[in-house]
């Protein structure tokens, strides 16, 4: 069904084929695109210029390379946006969503693929962390050696 809100109604070209934004919006869209770009070369020539004088640093020539690299990318990105477009106005809802199987749940793991746990009294008594006791044991006999201190001062 197609959208007849202002701004992405769908229209019909001399082709016959359906473009999926009006004109006003896509002459928009590509000024917008237009003005990132050349704002992305046009701090790369900055940064740049910014590298060749004495006191740049590679930092600014890491930046003077980084820019334009960002102004290539909204142009794929722009042109990304448009096949999504075109793909939802030629009736596919979600061009970006993969395709769902039957067998795309979540399955459990076999019985072989971990380890058998040794749940033995000996394998306990081996792996049991006794730590908290040991420091229990010594804040009790720091504290008996304080108490014991104490009397022996009075």
């Amino acid at each position: 069904m197609p959208d007849d809100s202002p701004g992405t109604a769908n229209t019909i070209t001399p082709t016959g084929s359906q473009q999926p934004q009006s004109r006003r919006v896509r002459v928009v869209q590509l000024v917008f695109l237009a003005l990132a770009v050349v704002a992305t070369f046009c701090l790369a020539w900055w940064q740049w210029g910014r590298w060749s004088s004495g006191d740049g640093s590679y930092q600014n020539l890491g930046y003077a390379l980084q820019w334009p690299i960002f102004g290539l990318f909204f142009i794929f990105a722009y042109r990304r946006y448009m096949e999504y477009e075109r793909d939802r106005a030629a009736g596919n809802t979600s061009p970006a969503a993969p395709e769902s199987s039957a067998d795309a749940g979540p399955h459990e793991i076999p019985q072989d693929v971990l380890p058998t746990r040794d749940t033995s009294a000996d394998a306990r008594d081996h792996f049991e962390d006794d730590r908290r006791h040991r420091a229990r044991r010594a804040r009790t006999s720091v504290h008996d050696n304080t108490a014991r201190t104490d009397r022996e001062e009075r």
